[in-house]
């Protein structure tokens, strides 16, 4: 099943991954949160926050090749 997991979070729009970066956040805040959980958390918000960036490099990438004031055009 952690293969299916990682295919699930690779599906993640931008704005999804950072509404669950959000509540991975707040479950990291709260008390009740235990060591091993934290753990697990932390992991996925890493992993989504690397998938984030690469989406925004590749838009910033098709950016630059669209805007003529960037190509010296």
């Amino acid at each position: 099943m952690p293969a299916k997991k990682k295919e699930e979070e690779k599906k993640l729009t931008v704005e999804e991954s950072l509404s669950r970066l959000e509540e991975i956040l707040q479950e990291l805040e709260s008390p009740e949160t235990g060591l091993q959980d934290a753990m697990k958390l932390y992991t996925e918000g890493v992993g989504l926050l690397g998938e984030c960036q690469k989406t925004l490099e590749g838009v910033e990438q098709q950016l630059k090749i669209l805007s003529p004031e960037e190509n010296g055009v």
